[in-house]
């Protein structure tokens, strides 16, 4: 047993150990102390998991490859920052950290000037030994028999700066879900149900923008790195983490209700509990495996199911269990649904956040449910965007009504000079909108009712101004997603795409644009990837662009990285697909063929059988050949035509002799094969014919390059929206902490 693997055991005694006299303490309602039991076990937990992450850190950076995980995420060539984030770049990296973040914010959430429960730190404590207790399972500092020279090192998509910012972000917004989660339990186990409102809120809030923030940089990242021209796919993985950030945006709202009226207590300690366990069952999908056929982002199975699945338990019947119990006793005032105001439209605000929640929920969990039925299948993509629209229209419309409402009763006529001139802007970008190409009923009513939310809260923050920048929270956050809803209508639907074939040095003409393709550069120095070098003219404007193609030893795939021209109303993406290798300018005799045809061609009769694959001699190339029966003659014989792509994703042809071939006018000969081109989902194969009558070979070589260019409108407005509502959130999060302060 070697050190990190003594810490680790240490952390989670002491964590559970601290749990336990927490909890005793809790029984006689005494205020934590440092000094005391729990409180230095508690110390010695938090020490345990920050000693343990500098110590993977140190192995890590050092090239310890003895150790496996070392071996798995980190390599020789690897830059440094990727040492340091491959801290999380594996499943007992991200336990690791997740333990460390939940420890350290518990000595941040038991320093507060407010009194602070036992019972709560408890609960905290108990979910850090959890965690801990996952690593003593399946250790990060499990160490190998046979030591490798070198290490796997990272999927090189992840050595991105965006993906060495996101997780991290990400799981700091998951290890804060405990805290509200931690004060309602002690809410209802010590019967004092208002205790933990004040106190939950800022841990909501600071949950609510640190989680969000991951999102959306893992969004970003998807959008400028994966070449597929999209910022969110409704892959379950990435659902999972979206469906806790919406019921932590319900949370608020129903926290803002119970701050107003003191109204809807048990449905906001409902929604503290079952976002704590969506935090849960998304840790759950993403490394219990059981997605590993719909999600390009699943973990493999570390042998963790049955305890992800007894802390879901546990945490469904203690939480939901009290609730239950105490739920007769949590007693809160009614809202007053007789009349328009401000405390309707919040409420019908939190439950269309849960009608999105529950939709997201069911969707990216069909493949468990369907699992259950028989055969495990997901839903499709358009799934999410038929059931969500209409919650976006409502969500939308609730954004511009509630900013001019009251929290008393409102009259008619007061109402309507209100919204007279939001309702005259809206009218108007209608009409705006029409003109430009909107002409479906059910998007016009979109882009009318987002402009309607965008325009109000614009009003109310420019009124709000005055009162000082504290106050313009809710309005910002509001604006930012009428922004990002308008964003979404422009780019998800007027956007295009197409495809084309570039010669090296001849330009081809695609939305307006002159693209040219220059040159493949490969790989300039060790840690670079091979990019194409493009030159776009628009007009008199000209610019170049150098997105990436290579092939990825660790995923033994062709991978690409696109580049993006930013405008201020649209992008133009280009991201190249394929990497013809060197060919003639002329064309030789082609032949294209599917899988178990049998064709006559050039005095031959040709047989496609299939395709092989296998590696080439070179390290880290691949070949993949189609297997021919070729009938000459009367003789068949077998030939294979291959292409070797390697280790910079270049591919090269190999060639292949066929049997030979009478010609009257060459007499014998023995033309040569290539494999132009193959699609293996189609099953079919292009091949040329090199030495028949007729050709050729006096052109120069030149590279080909299968491009795809997207024009993406709006997607400046979608940044410009998540941005705005982060930047509300930490606004609130500030006036949150402000008013505490000086309470």
């Amino acid at each position: 047993m070697n050190p990190g693997q003594i810490i680790i055991i240490l952390a989670f005694l002491s964590s559970l150990g601290a749990a336990f006299f927490y909890f005793a303490q809790g029984k006689k309602n005494e205020r934590p102390q440092s000094s005391s039991i729990a409180g230095r076990l508690f110390l010695v937990s938090v020490g345990g998991g920050v000693i343990a992450s500098l110590l993977m850190l140190y192995l890590l950076i050092t090239n310890q490859f003895q150790y496996e995980y070392v071996s798995k995420y980190s390599s020789l060539d690897q830059p440094f920052i990727y040492l340091f984030s491959a801290l999380w770049a594996g499943q007992e990296g991200t336990f690791l950290f997740w333990a460390m973040l939940v420890g350290i914010m518990g000595i941040v959430f038991m320093k507060s000037k407010n009194h602070v429960d036992t019972i709560a730190l408890g609960v905290v404590n108990f979910f850090a030994a959890f965690l801990y207790l996952l690593m003593i399972v399946k250790s990060p500092f499990e160490t190998v028999a046979l030591v490798p020279p070198d290490g796997q090192g990272m999927n090189p998509l992840l050595m991105n700066p965006w993906m060495a910012i996101h997780p991290p972000i990400l799981f700091i917004g998951y290890a804060a879900t405990i805290f509200p989660f931690a004060l309602v339990l002690s809410a209802l186990a010590r019967r004092s149900y208002d205790s933990w409102n004040e106190r939950g809120f800022a841990w909501t809030l600071f949950a609510t923008v640190m989680l969000g923030a991951g999102i959306i940089i893992g969004g970003f990242w998807a959008y400028e790195v994966l070449g597929w021209g999209g910022y969110w796919g409704w892959d379950p993985v990435e659902n999972s983490s979206l469906v806790p950030w919406i019921t932590l945006l319900a949370l608020i709202h129903g926290l803002l209700l119970f701050k107003a009226k003191g109204a809807m207590q048990r449905t906001n300690m409902f929604l503290a509990i079952i976002t704590f366990l969506l935090v849960l069952y998304a840790t759950f999908l993403t490394r219990s495996g059981v997605l590993a056929d719909f999600s390009v982002h699943s973990f493999v199975d570390l042998g963790i199911n049955n305890y992800l699945v007894g802390i879901m338990v546990l945490g469904c019947s203690s939480g939901f269990g009290l609730l239950a119990t105490r739920f007769r006793d949590i007693k809160s005032p009614k809202l007053n649904f007789s009349n328009l105001n401000r405390e309707v439209a919040l409420l019908f605000s939190l439950y269309v956040l849960l009608a999105a929640a529950a939709f997201t929920f069911a969707g990216m969990s069909s493949p468990i449910f369907t699992g259950l039925a028989g055969k495990a299948s997901q839903v499709d993509i358009s799934f999410y965007n038929k059931v969500n629209l209409p919650v976006a229209i409502a969500m939308a419309l609730l954004l511009g009504i509630t900013p001019f409402l009251g929290w008393s009763e409102e009259t008619k006529s007061s109402l309507l000079k209100r919204y007279s001139m939001p309702l005259i802007l809206t009218a108007l970008s209608c009409v705006i909108a029409y003109v430009a190409g909107v002409t479906s009923t059910v998007l016009l009513v979109f882009v009318g009712v987002s402009a309607f939310a965008l325009i109000s809260n614009s009003i109310i923050a420019f009124r709000q101004y005055r009162s000082g920048w504290l106050t313009l929270g809710g309005p910002i956050t509001h604006i930012g997603t009428a922004l990002m809803l308008i964003g979404i209508i422009g780019s998800g639907n007027f956007d295009e795409t197409k495809q084309i074939m570039l010669k090296q040095g001849e330009p081809k003409e695609v939305f307006g644009y002159s693209v040219l393709f220059k040159d493949f550069i490969e790989d300039p120095s060790k840690n670079e990837k091979p990019i194409v070098s493009l030159e776009v003219k628009d007009g008199n404007n000209t610019f170049k662009a150098f997105p990436k193609l290579y092939f990825s030893n660790y995923s033994q795939s062709i991978m690409r990285e696109p580049d993006i021209k930013v405008f201020p109303l649209k992008d133009l993406y280009l991201s190249p697909l394929e990497m013809k290798a060197p060919q003639q300018h002329d064309e030789h005799p082609t032949l294209e063929i599917g899988k178990g045809e049998k064709k006559e061609f050039g005095g031959y009769e040709i047989e496609f059988v299939g395709f092989q694959t296998g590696e080439h001699g070179q390290p880290g190339s691949m070949q993949v050949g189609a297997l021919l029966k070729v009938t000459s003659q009367g003789k068949e014989t077998e030939v294979i035509p291959a292409i070797v792509v390697d280790a910079q994703g270049q591919q090269t042809q190999v060639p292949v002799e066929m049997p030979p071939l009478h010609n009257p006018t060459k007499g014998i000969q023995n033309p040569v094969i290539t494999l132009a081109g193959m699609s293996v989902e189609q099953k079919k194969i292009m091949l040329a014919f090199h030495g028949l009558e007729g050709d050729d070979h006096s052109a120069a070589p030149v590279y080909e390059l299968l491009l795809e260019v997207s024009i993406k409108p709006l997607m400046m407005v979608v940044w410009t929206g998540v941005v705005l509502i982060i930047a509300g959130t930490i606004i609130a999060f500030k006036r949150r902490l402000s008013h505490k302060e000086s309470s």
